[in-house]
């Protein structure tokens, strides 16, 4: 048997005819893989009795844990709980505790009932759900030996996911580390080679082709690494730079070390500690796939995107997709934009036209989008009496706007970026203060140096946290 590890079985036709999308891999594999655990295997099989009880056969006695999806239901084709039981020798039988549990959650539906037979004996285990009508109320999860057959519905799928692997014994944790290296993956084969002979059994090391940001630019490949120790993927990153050819252009991703630093000043600092409250907040009342962040380039919307994807990446979670509206805009800032999606491997979507319009446009394409993260300040015009959860006016799409950094000041702005080295866009060093449209933003006047007025200083220089809008006309 596997020492270590968990094979995962998806029960469903419609996924092998392709009329359905697999959602549950990624996320019962990153809810695991936060705690240590690994998926080794993962098998899609027909709603079929003995295709099941094959691979739960084969799977119950090669792994320590089996999780299941999918065929739990009153249907025909709901076989499942028939096909766990062939695979590991039991009954299947009527289970007086889930027969009770079901009256009660369906009074008028006698044909839930038939949820009752189970593999006997088995252990229940009981899950919360906000999408049942009588949310005090809890449905069950049968584990069969080593085997937990959860529902396939996705909203119940991931409630029973959060509620059993809390109760599993967890591994030591699983460290990441990425580097993009604008080479193809051709050209670094033999060096690859080398480092993962030099690693084995210490760091895992995996390369992934890369989509090129615009037509003409070079070819990236992604390096991810992997181990249980921090210090040995540093070792094993600093040894692949230093074999690449001179001149190569690499990109140290966002990775847990950067995250782990900035979420821990959290306790040393008051108003970054509630900024993280506010992302904590909206994870918890949303989604990470109906979560995105408003994202022009600016050193606010920088800053809670660093925020965000610090929390995202504790949690084990993708960064936020982020909205990039497209007009007139400064050259560096889309530079910029680019280079910030190749850091926190960010999904960036372009829109034209206004605000308003990208938005309305974008939650057509992704209706499943509710909450936004926005750079907003209390100093930005328009923005006083707004609180970190505000709904968008009657007049705008149906959005949460979330405001993480809402009573930050420019000097806290700053203070954050420059502690924990955040990268930010280029103008923001050739003195503009606050980035608009092209046509409306310009240097700060008070950045000008004194001693040399063809120059201008740091945005961060700026003493005067009112003066941050004296280069915008709009």
């Amino acid at each position: 048997m596997t020492s270590n590890g968990v094979a995962f079985i998806i029960v469903g036709d419609e996924i092998l005819r392709g009329q359905c999308q697999d959602t549950h891999t990624q996320y019962l594999a990153r809810t695991l893989y936060a705690v240590g655990i690994k998926i080794k295997k993962v098998v899609v099989v027909p709603d079929e009795i003995d295709a099941i009880a094959t691979e739960v056969a084969e799977a119950s006695k090669s792994y320590p844990l089996v999780f299941t999806s999918g065929g739990v239901g009153p249907t025909h084709d709901d076989v499942t709980y028939e096909g766990v039981a062939k695979a590991l020798g039991l009954a299947l039988k009527e289970d007086e505790r889930l027969l009770r549990e079901l009256k009660a959650l369906f009074p008028d539906r006698p044909e839930s009932q038939l949820l009752a037979l189970v593999p006997t004996p088995c252990e229940l285990v009981h899950v919360t759900s906000p999408h049942l009508k009588d949310e005090s109320r809890t449905y069950s999860v049968v584990r069969a030996r080593n085997v937990y057959v959860l529902p396939g519905s996705p909203c119940y799928f991931r409630s029973a996911v959060d509620r059993i692997v809390p109760l599993l014994e967890s591994g030591s944790p699983i460290r990441t580390g990425f580097l993009d290296i604008e080479l193809d993956e051709f050209g670094l084969v033999e060096l690859l080679d080398r480092q993962a002979e030099r690693w084995r059994a210490r760091v895992k090391i995996g390369s992934y082709p890369q989509p090129t940001l615009s037509p003409g630019a070079p070819p990236r490949t992604l390096i991810s690494l992997e181990s249980h120790s921090r210090e040995d993927i540093a070792r094993a990153k600093a040894d692949i730079v230093a074999m690449l050819p001179k001149d190569t252009r690499v990109v140290v991703r966002f990775d847990e070390e950067v995250a782990e630093a900035v979420y821990g000043d959290r306790k040393h600092s008051e108003h970054l500690h509630r900024a993280f409250s506010v992302v904590e907040e909206c994870y918890d009342k949303y989604r990470a796939n109906e979560i995105f962040l408003s994202f022009n380039g600016g050193k606010d919307c920088t800053a809670v995107l660093h925020l965000a994807a610090t929390f995202a990446k504790m949690r084990k979670l993708d960064p936020p997709l982020c909205l990039y509206v497209t007009g007139d805009d400064f050259p560096e800032v889309e530079e910029f934009v680019k280079d910030a999606s190749r850091y926190y491997g960010l999904e960036v979507v372009y829109k034209e036209g206004t605000i308003r319009q990208a938005l309305s446009n974008l939650l057509k394409e992704r209706p499943e989008l509710k909450a936004c993260f926005l750079g907003t300040r209390k100093h930005d015009p328009g923005s006083e009496g707004l609180e970190p959860f505000s709904p968008t006016d009657s007049n705008w799409p149906a959005v949460m706007r979330v405001s993480p950094i809402i009573d930050w000041s420019y000097t806290q702005v700053w203070h954050f970026l420059l502690e924990h080295r955040v990268s930010y866009c280029s103008l923001y060093d050739k003195g503009y203060s606050s980035l608009g449209a092209r046509s409306t933003t310009m240097r700060n006047p008070l950045l000008q140096d004194p001693k040399d007025p063809s120059k201008y200083l740091p945005a961060h220089t700026l003493a005067d946290d009112s003066a941050e809008r004296h280069g915008r006309s709009s």
